[in-house]
Protein backbone atom coordinates (compact mmCIF):
# COMPACT_ATOMS: atom_id res chain seq x y z
CA UNK A 1 0.00 0.00 0.00
CA UNK A 2 1.30 3.48 -0.92
CA UNK A 3 1.61 6.55 1.25
CA UNK A 4 -1.45 8.73 2.02
CA UNK A 5 -1.99 11.11 -0.87
CA UNK A 6 -4.43 14.04 -0.64
CA UNK A 7 -5.78 15.82 -3.71
CA UNK A 8 -6.61 19.39 -2.67
CA UNK A 9 -9.09 21.25 -4.88
CA UNK A 10 -9.60 24.94 -4.20
CA UNK A 11 -11.94 27.73 -5.15
CA UNK A 12 -9.68 30.16 -7.04
CA UNK A 13 -10.33 33.26 -4.91
CA UNK A 14 -7.42 34.72 -2.91
CA UNK A 15 -9.20 34.31 0.45
CA UNK A 16 -9.71 30.61 -0.31
CA UNK A 17 -6.30 29.90 -1.84
CA UNK A 18 -4.27 31.21 1.12
CA UNK A 19 -5.68 29.07 3.97
CA UNK A 20 -5.85 25.90 1.86
CA UNK A 21 -2.21 26.32 0.81
CA UNK A 22 -1.28 26.71 4.48
CA UNK A 23 -3.29 23.60 5.34
CA UNK A 24 -1.56 21.75 2.50
CA UNK A 25 1.83 22.67 3.93
CA UNK A 26 0.83 21.55 7.43
CA UNK A 27 -0.27 18.20 6.07
CA UNK A 28 2.93 17.84 4.06
CA UNK A 29 5.00 18.48 7.20
CA UNK A 30 3.28 15.47 8.77
CA UNK A 31 4.27 13.13 5.95
CA UNK A 32 1.16 13.45 3.77
CA UNK A 33 1.69 13.62 0.03
CA UNK A 34 -0.17 16.64 -1.38
CA UNK A 35 -1.29 17.45 -4.92
CA UNK A 36 -3.05 20.80 -5.32
CA UNK A 37 -5.31 21.26 -8.34
CA UNK A 38 -5.50 24.81 -9.71
CA UNK A 39 -7.05 26.62 -12.61
CA UNK A 40 -4.51 27.31 -15.38
CA UNK A 41 -4.51 31.02 -14.49
CA UNK A 42 -3.99 30.50 -10.75
CA UNK A 43 -1.29 27.87 -11.30
CA UNK A 44 0.77 30.35 -13.31
CA UNK A 45 0.37 33.10 -10.72
CA UNK A 46 1.22 30.80 -7.80
CA UNK A 47 4.38 29.58 -9.51
CA UNK A 48 5.51 33.10 -10.43
CA UNK A 49 5.03 34.44 -6.90
CA UNK A 50 6.54 31.36 -5.23
CA UNK A 51 9.62 31.45 -7.42
CA UNK A 52 10.04 35.16 -6.73
CA UNK A 53 10.78 34.45 -3.06
CA UNK A 54 14.05 33.51 -1.42
CA UNK A 55 15.30 29.93 -1.27
CA UNK A 56 14.12 29.50 2.31
CA UNK A 57 10.56 30.10 1.14
CA UNK A 58 10.41 27.14 -1.25
CA UNK A 59 8.31 25.03 1.10
CA UNK A 60 5.62 25.05 -1.56
CA UNK A 61 8.01 23.66 -4.20
CA UNK A 62 9.60 21.06 -1.92
CA UNK A 63 6.53 19.50 -0.37
CA UNK A 64 3.41 20.34 -2.37
CA UNK A 65 2.85 19.43 -6.02
CA UNK A 66 0.81 21.84 -8.17
CA UNK A 67 -1.21 20.59 -11.12
CA UNK A 68 -3.87 22.09 -13.36
CA UNK A 69 -7.52 21.15 -13.50
CA UNK A 70 -7.45 21.81 -17.24
CA UNK A 71 -9.87 24.74 -17.19
CA UNK A 72 -9.93 28.38 -16.15
CA UNK A 73 -7.01 29.82 -18.14
CA UNK A 74 -8.30 33.39 -17.90
CA UNK A 75 -9.03 35.55 -14.84
CA UNK A 76 -12.50 36.29 -16.18
CA UNK A 77 -13.42 32.60 -16.41
CA UNK A 78 -17.15 32.21 -15.78
CA UNK A 79 -17.90 31.55 -12.12
CA UNK A 80 -20.10 28.59 -13.04
CA UNK A 81 -17.07 26.92 -14.63
CA UNK A 82 -15.14 27.31 -11.38
CA UNK A 83 -17.88 26.11 -9.07
CA UNK A 84 -18.74 22.73 -10.54
CA UNK A 85 -17.24 19.97 -12.65
CA UNK A 86 -18.94 16.96 -14.25
CA UNK A 87 -18.35 13.58 -12.64
CA UNK A 88 -16.48 12.22 -15.67
CA UNK A 89 -14.04 15.16 -15.53
CA UNK A 90 -13.39 14.56 -11.83
CA UNK A 91 -12.67 10.89 -12.49
CA UNK A 92 -10.40 11.81 -15.39
CA UNK A 93 -8.46 14.29 -13.23
CA UNK A 94 -7.94 11.72 -10.44
CA UNK A 95 -6.86 9.04 -12.91
CA UNK A 96 -4.34 11.43 -14.51
CA UNK A 97 -2.84 12.25 -11.12
CA UNK A 98 -2.71 8.57 -10.15
CA UNK A 99 -0.90 7.75 -13.39
CA UNK A 100 1.87 10.24 -12.58
CA UNK A 101 2.21 9.88 -8.81
CA UNK A 102 4.96 7.24 -8.48
CA UNK A 103 2.60 4.60 -7.13
CA UNK A 104 1.03 6.76 -4.41
CA UNK A 105 -2.52 6.94 -5.66
CA UNK A 106 -4.97 9.53 -4.35
CA UNK A 107 -6.41 8.28 -1.06
CA UNK A 108 -8.41 11.39 -0.10
CA UNK A 109 -9.97 14.36 -1.89
CA UNK A 110 -10.04 17.59 0.15
CA UNK A 111 -12.26 20.13 -1.58
CA UNK A 112 -13.25 23.73 -0.89
CA UNK A 113 -16.91 23.94 0.15
CA UNK A 114 -17.60 26.50 -2.59
CA UNK A 115 -16.80 23.90 -5.27
CA UNK A 116 -19.80 21.62 -5.50
CA UNK A 117 -17.97 18.89 -7.36
CA UNK A 118 -19.60 15.47 -7.43
CA UNK A 119 -18.43 13.75 -4.25
CA UNK A 120 -20.55 10.70 -5.12
CA UNK A 121 -18.15 9.74 -7.92
CA UNK A 122 -15.25 10.09 -5.47
CA UNK A 123 -17.03 7.79 -3.03
CA UNK A 124 -17.64 5.23 -5.78
CA UNK A 125 -13.90 5.27 -6.56
CA UNK A 126 -13.20 4.20 -2.97
CA UNK A 127 -11.50 7.49 -2.11
CA UNK A 128 -11.99 9.26 1.19
CA UNK A 129 -13.65 12.67 1.18
CA UNK A 130 -13.14 15.82 3.22
CA UNK A 131 -14.19 19.43 2.71
CA UNK A 132 -12.67 22.71 3.82
CA UNK A 133 -14.78 25.68 4.85
CA UNK A 134 -12.82 28.89 4.18
CA UNK A 135 -15.54 31.20 5.65
CA UNK A 136 -16.72 31.02 9.25
CA UNK A 137 -18.60 28.00 10.54
CA UNK A 138 -21.78 30.07 10.83
CA UNK A 139 -22.09 30.15 7.04
CA UNK A 140 -22.34 26.34 6.91
CA UNK A 141 -24.87 26.47 9.75
CA UNK A 142 -26.93 28.83 7.57
CA UNK A 143 -26.60 26.64 4.46
CA UNK A 144 -27.51 23.45 6.29
CA UNK A 145 -30.50 25.19 7.88
CA UNK A 146 -32.09 26.36 4.61
CA UNK A 147 -34.80 23.62 4.69
CA UNK A 148 -35.78 24.77 8.20
CA UNK A 149 -35.90 28.43 7.08
CA UNK A 150 -38.27 27.44 4.26
CA UNK A 151 -40.38 25.31 6.62
CA UNK A 152 -40.66 28.20 9.10
CA UNK A 153 -41.70 30.60 6.32
CA UNK A 154 -38.67 32.86 6.75
CA UNK A 155 -37.63 32.41 3.10
CA UNK A 156 -39.40 30.99 0.07
CA UNK A 157 -38.31 28.02 -2.02
CA UNK A 158 -36.38 30.50 -4.22
CA UNK A 159 -34.40 31.82 -1.24
CA UNK A 160 -36.13 35.21 -1.23
CA UNK A 161 -37.19 36.35 2.28
CA UNK A 162 -40.92 36.50 2.93
CA UNK A 163 -40.32 39.71 4.88
CA UNK A 164 -37.47 41.68 6.38
CA UNK A 165 -36.71 40.26 9.81
CA UNK A 166 -34.01 38.91 12.09
CA UNK A 167 -33.75 35.29 13.19
CA UNK A 168 -31.50 33.11 15.33
CA UNK A 169 -30.57 29.44 15.04
CA UNK A 170 -29.85 29.29 18.76
CA UNK A 171 -30.00 31.77 21.68
CA UNK A 172 -26.19 31.80 21.80
CA UNK A 173 -25.66 32.60 18.09
CA UNK A 174 -25.80 36.17 16.80
CA UNK A 175 -29.00 37.07 14.96
CA UNK A 176 -29.02 37.00 11.16
CA UNK A 177 -30.87 39.55 9.03
CA UNK A 178 -32.91 38.28 6.07
CA UNK A 179 -31.83 41.29 4.01
CA UNK A 180 -28.21 40.26 4.42
CA UNK A 181 -28.30 36.58 3.50
CA UNK A 182 -25.14 35.94 1.50
CA UNK A 183 -26.90 34.86 -1.69
CA UNK A 184 -28.76 38.21 -1.69
CA UNK A 185 -25.65 40.30 -1.00
CA UNK A 186 -23.40 39.02 -3.75
CA UNK A 187 -21.91 42.37 -4.79
CA UNK A 188 -21.38 40.85 -8.26
CA UNK A 189 -24.37 41.90 -10.34
CA UNK A 190 -28.14 41.85 -10.25
CA UNK A 191 -30.37 38.88 -10.96
CA UNK A 192 -27.96 36.26 -9.62
CA UNK A 193 -29.79 35.57 -6.34
CA UNK A 194 -31.55 32.43 -7.61
CA UNK A 195 -28.33 31.01 -9.02
CA UNK A 196 -26.43 31.65 -5.77
CA UNK A 197 -29.26 30.19 -3.69
CA UNK A 198 -29.23 27.02 -5.80
CA UNK A 199 -25.47 26.90 -5.36
CA UNK A 200 -25.92 27.10 -1.57
CA UNK A 201 -28.21 24.08 -1.74
CA UNK A 202 -25.63 22.24 -3.86
CA UNK A 203 -22.94 23.05 -1.27
CA UNK A 204 -25.03 21.33 1.39
CA UNK A 205 -25.57 18.24 -0.78
CA UNK A 206 -21.85 18.02 -1.51
CA UNK A 207 -20.82 18.43 2.12
CA UNK A 208 -23.22 15.72 3.28
CA UNK A 209 -21.21 13.26 1.16
CA UNK A 210 -17.93 14.19 2.83
CA UNK A 211 -16.57 12.49 5.93
CA UNK A 212 -14.87 15.55 7.42
CA UNK A 213 -15.72 19.27 7.43
CA UNK A 214 -12.67 21.32 8.41
CA UNK A 215 -12.97 25.05 9.12
CA UNK A 216 -10.48 27.91 9.34
CA UNK A 217 -11.86 29.06 12.67
CA UNK A 218 -11.55 28.29 16.37
CA UNK A 219 -13.98 27.12 19.01
CA UNK A 220 -13.36 30.34 20.97
CA UNK A 221 -14.60 32.46 18.06
CA UNK A 222 -17.79 30.52 17.28
CA UNK A 223 -18.72 28.13 20.10
CA UNK A 224 -22.44 28.15 19.29
CA UNK A 225 -21.93 27.30 15.61
CA UNK A 226 -19.64 24.38 16.42
CA UNK A 227 -22.00 23.13 19.11
CA UNK A 228 -24.89 23.16 16.64
CA UNK A 229 -22.95 21.18 14.03
CA UNK A 230 -20.37 18.88 15.65
CA UNK A 231 -19.33 17.61 12.20
CA UNK A 232 -17.62 20.97 11.57
CA UNK A 233 -14.18 20.91 13.17
CA UNK A 234 -12.12 24.06 13.74
CA UNK A 235 -8.45 23.80 12.77
CA UNK A 236 -7.57 27.51 12.58
CA UNK A 237 -6.02 29.93 12.53
CA UNK A 238 -4.28 28.90 9.29
CA UNK A 239 -1.44 31.40 8.98
CA UNK A 240 1.96 31.40 7.27
CA UNK A 241 3.97 28.42 8.48
CA UNK A 242 7.34 28.81 6.77
CA UNK A 243 10.40 30.25 8.46
CA UNK A 244 10.12 33.78 7.08
CA UNK A 245 6.36 34.06 7.56
CA UNK A 246 5.64 34.42 3.85
CA UNK A 247 2.27 33.17 2.64
CA UNK A 248 2.49 30.29 0.19
CA UNK A 249 -0.76 30.99 -1.62
CA UNK A 250 -0.48 34.55 -2.88
CA UNK A 251 -1.94 35.18 -6.32
CA UNK A 252 -0.55 38.73 -6.39
CA UNK A 253 2.98 40.12 -6.19
CA UNK A 254 3.55 41.72 -2.79
CA UNK A 255 5.08 45.18 -2.46
CA UNK A 256 7.62 44.57 0.29
CA UNK A 257 8.80 48.18 0.28
CA UNK A 258 5.87 49.04 2.54
CA UNK A 259 7.60 47.22 5.41
CA UNK A 260 10.48 49.73 5.35
CA UNK A 261 7.94 52.56 5.33
CA UNK A 262 6.21 51.00 8.36
CA UNK A 263 9.57 50.83 10.15
CA UNK A 264 9.69 54.63 10.00
CA UNK A 265 6.30 55.11 11.68
CA UNK A 266 5.52 55.39 15.39
CA UNK A 267 4.26 52.35 17.30
CA UNK A 268 0.50 51.79 16.90
CA UNK A 269 0.04 54.85 14.72
CA UNK A 270 -0.74 53.49 11.23
CA UNK A 271 -4.18 52.79 9.75
CA UNK A 272 -3.94 49.77 7.43
CA UNK A 273 -6.55 49.73 4.66
CA UNK A 274 -7.20 46.67 2.48
CA UNK A 275 -10.54 45.63 1.00
CA UNK A 276 -9.63 42.39 -0.74
CA UNK A 277 -9.84 41.63 -4.44
CA UNK A 278 -13.56 42.01 -5.23
CA UNK A 279 -14.56 45.22 -3.42
CA UNK A 280 -15.34 48.26 -5.55
CA UNK A 281 -16.00 51.96 -4.91
CA UNK A 282 -17.74 54.48 -7.12
CA UNK A 283 -15.96 57.82 -7.53
CA UNK A 284 -18.09 59.60 -4.90
CA UNK A 285 -17.54 57.02 -2.17
CA UNK A 286 -13.85 56.70 -2.97
CA UNK A 287 -13.36 60.45 -2.56
CA UNK A 288 -15.30 60.49 0.71
CA UNK A 289 -13.25 57.60 2.02
CA UNK A 290 -9.94 59.15 0.98
CA UNK A 291 -10.89 62.50 2.49
CA UNK A 292 -11.92 60.78 5.73
CA UNK A 293 -8.48 59.17 5.93
CA UNK A 294 -6.92 62.56 5.28
CA UNK A 295 -8.97 64.17 8.07
CA UNK A 296 -7.87 61.51 10.56
CA UNK A 297 -4.38 63.05 10.54
CA UNK A 298 -2.85 59.62 11.00
CA UNK A 299 -0.35 57.77 8.80
CA UNK A 300 -1.99 55.14 6.62
CA UNK A 301 -1.02 52.23 4.37
CA UNK A 302 -3.69 51.74 1.71
CA UNK A 303 -3.90 48.75 -0.65
CA UNK A 304 -5.70 49.72 -3.86
CA UNK A 305 -5.66 47.14 -6.65
CA UNK A 306 -4.32 48.58 -9.90
CA UNK A 307 -7.52 47.87 -11.87
CA UNK A 308 -9.53 49.94 -9.35
CA UNK A 309 -6.98 52.76 -9.38
CA UNK A 310 -7.15 52.92 -13.18
CA UNK A 311 -10.89 53.68 -13.05
CA UNK A 312 -10.58 56.64 -10.66
CA UNK A 313 -10.21 60.35 -11.26
CA UNK A 314 -6.51 61.04 -11.80
CA UNK A 315 -6.82 64.70 -10.75
CA UNK A 316 -8.32 63.75 -7.38
CA UNK A 317 -5.71 61.03 -6.77
CA UNK A 318 -2.86 63.40 -7.59
CA UNK A 319 -4.26 66.13 -5.33
CA UNK A 320 -4.92 63.69 -2.50
CA UNK A 321 -1.41 62.27 -2.61
CA UNK A 322 0.08 65.76 -2.72
CA UNK A 323 -1.88 66.79 0.39
CA UNK A 324 -1.09 63.74 2.54
CA UNK A 325 2.51 63.47 1.33
CA UNK A 326 4.69 60.96 3.18
CA UNK A 327 1.93 60.39 5.75
CA UNK A 328 0.17 58.04 3.38
CA UNK A 329 1.42 55.16 1.24
CA UNK A 330 -0.74 53.60 -1.50
CA UNK A 331 0.35 50.23 -2.94
CA UNK A 332 -1.29 47.60 -5.16
CA UNK A 333 -0.78 44.56 -2.86
CA UNK A 334 0.69 44.05 0.61
CA UNK A 335 2.38 41.18 2.48
CA UNK A 336 -0.63 41.30 4.79
CA UNK A 337 0.41 38.89 7.52
CA UNK A 338 3.73 40.72 7.91
CA UNK A 339 1.95 44.09 7.90
CA UNK A 340 -0.49 43.04 10.61
CA UNK A 341 2.39 41.79 12.78
CA UNK A 342 4.19 45.14 12.51
CA UNK A 343 4.23 47.16 15.76
CA UNK A 344 3.34 50.41 13.95
CA UNK A 345 -0.16 49.14 12.96
CA UNK A 346 -2.94 50.73 15.02
CA UNK A 347 -6.02 49.33 13.27
CA UNK A 348 -7.23 47.64 10.11
CA UNK A 349 -9.88 49.03 7.72
CA UNK A 350 -11.28 45.71 6.55
CA UNK A 351 -13.88 44.38 4.10
CA UNK A 352 -14.63 41.68 6.71
CA UNK A 353 -13.51 38.78 4.56
CA UNK A 354 -13.00 35.83 6.89
CA UNK A 355 -9.36 35.21 5.99
CA UNK A 356 -8.39 38.85 6.67
CA UNK A 357 -10.47 38.79 9.86
CA UNK A 358 -8.61 35.72 11.14
CA UNK A 359 -5.25 37.32 10.29
CA UNK A 360 -6.16 40.52 12.14
CA UNK A 361 -7.48 38.74 15.22
CA UNK A 362 -4.38 36.54 15.35
CA UNK A 363 -2.33 39.71 15.70
CA UNK A 364 -4.57 41.57 18.15
CA UNK A 365 -5.44 44.34 15.69
CA UNK A 366 -8.77 46.21 16.18
CA UNK A 367 -10.98 46.64 13.12
CA UNK A 368 -13.01 49.20 11.18
CA UNK A 369 -15.62 47.26 9.20
CA UNK A 370 -16.63 47.96 5.61
CA UNK A 371 -18.39 44.80 4.31
CA UNK A 372 -19.30 44.52 0.63
CA UNK A 373 -20.78 41.08 -0.05
CA UNK A 374 -21.53 37.47 0.93
CA UNK A 375 -20.74 36.48 4.53
CA UNK A 376 -18.89 39.73 5.23
CA UNK A 377 -21.96 41.27 6.87
CA UNK A 378 -22.23 38.41 9.36
CA UNK A 379 -18.50 38.72 10.08
CA UNK A 380 -19.10 42.41 10.81
CA UNK A 381 -21.76 41.32 13.31
CA UNK A 382 -19.23 39.06 15.04
CA UNK A 383 -16.58 41.80 15.06
CA UNK A 384 -18.74 44.63 16.37
CA UNK A 385 -21.43 42.96 18.49
CA UNK A 386 -20.00 39.66 19.73
CA UNK A 387 -16.24 40.02 20.07
CA UNK A 388 -16.37 43.84 20.39
CA UNK A 389 -13.05 44.34 18.62
CA UNK A 390 -14.22 46.86 16.03
CA UNK A 391 -16.74 49.38 14.73
CA UNK A 392 -18.95 49.63 11.67
CA UNK A 393 -20.22 52.69 9.78
CA UNK A 394 -23.58 54.38 9.29
CA UNK A 395 -24.78 55.47 5.84
CA UNK A 396 -26.22 58.92 5.12
CA UNK A 397 -29.48 59.49 3.21
CA UNK A 398 -27.68 58.95 -0.08
CA UNK A 399 -26.29 55.56 1.06
CA UNK A 400 -22.81 57.04 1.40
CA UNK A 401 -20.40 56.74 4.31
CA UNK A 402 -19.33 60.35 4.70
CA UNK A 403 -15.87 61.69 5.42
CA UNK A 404 -17.08 62.91 8.82
CA UNK A 405 -18.40 59.44 9.73
CA UNK A 406 -15.05 57.91 8.76
CA UNK A 407 -13.06 60.48 10.73
CA UNK A 408 -15.29 60.08 13.80
CA UNK A 409 -15.16 56.26 13.83
CA UNK A 410 -11.37 56.25 13.47
CA UNK A 411 -11.11 58.58 16.46
CA UNK A 412 -13.61 56.52 18.48
CA UNK A 413 -11.84 53.22 17.82
CA UNK A 414 -8.36 54.50 18.52
CA UNK A 415 -9.44 56.75 21.37
CA UNK A 416 -10.68 53.83 23.48
CA UNK A 417 -8.56 51.14 25.12
CA UNK A 418 -11.48 48.70 24.99
CA UNK A 419 -11.13 47.53 21.39
CA UNK A 420 -7.38 46.93 21.53
CA UNK A 421 -7.70 45.14 24.88
CA UNK A 422 -10.46 42.87 23.54
CA UNK A 423 -8.44 42.16 20.40
CA UNK A 424 -5.37 41.17 22.43
CA UNK A 425 -7.49 38.94 24.67
CA UNK A 426 -8.96 37.20 21.63
CA UNK A 427 -5.50 36.87 20.06
CA UNK A 428 -4.27 34.93 23.08
CA UNK A 429 -7.24 32.55 22.92
CA UNK A 430 -7.20 31.74 19.22
CA UNK A 431 -3.43 31.42 18.86
CA UNK A 432 -3.41 29.02 21.83
CA UNK A 433 -5.91 26.78 20.05
CA UNK A 434 -3.35 25.98 17.34
CA UNK A 435 -0.60 25.11 19.80
CA UNK A 436 -0.05 21.57 21.07
CA UNK A 437 -2.91 20.67 23.37
CA UNK A 438 -5.26 23.26 21.90
CA UNK A 439 -8.61 22.40 20.32
CA UNK A 440 -7.57 23.19 16.72
CA UNK A 441 -4.30 21.28 17.16
CA UNK A 442 -6.11 18.20 18.44
CA UNK A 443 -8.63 18.30 15.56
CA UNK A 444 -5.85 18.64 13.00
CA UNK A 445 -3.82 15.76 14.43
CA UNK A 446 -6.96 13.57 14.53
CA UNK A 447 -7.46 14.32 10.83
CA UNK A 448 -3.82 13.45 10.10
CA UNK A 449 -4.21 10.15 11.95
CA UNK A 450 -7.35 9.38 9.92
CA UNK A 451 -5.49 10.05 6.65
CA UNK A 452 -2.71 7.67 7.69
CA UNK A 453 -4.99 4.92 9.00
Amino acid sequence: MGNPHVLVIRFPGQGHVLPLMELSQWLAKHGIKITVANTEYNLHKLLVNALAKEEDDHQIANSVRLVTTGFGNQPETKIAEMLSMPAEKIKELINQINASSDGDKVTCVLIDTHLTWDMEIVRQMGIRRATFCAPQAAQYVLISSIPKLIEDGIIGHDGIPTKKQKFQFSPTMPAMNTSRLFWLKSGIKKNVEKYLFKHALDIHKSMVLTEWVLCNSTYDLEPAAFNMHPKILPIGPLLATNQSGNSAGNLFTEDLSCLKWLDQQAIQSVIYVAFGTFATFDQTQFQEFATGLELSNRPFLWVVCSDIMNKLNDAFIDGFQARVGARGLIISWAPQQKVLKHPSIACFFIHCGWNSTIEALSNGVPLLCWPFMFDQFYNENYICNVWEVGLGFDLDEGAIVTREEIENKVRELLGSEKYKANALHLKKKITSSKKEGGCSYKNFMTFVAWLKA
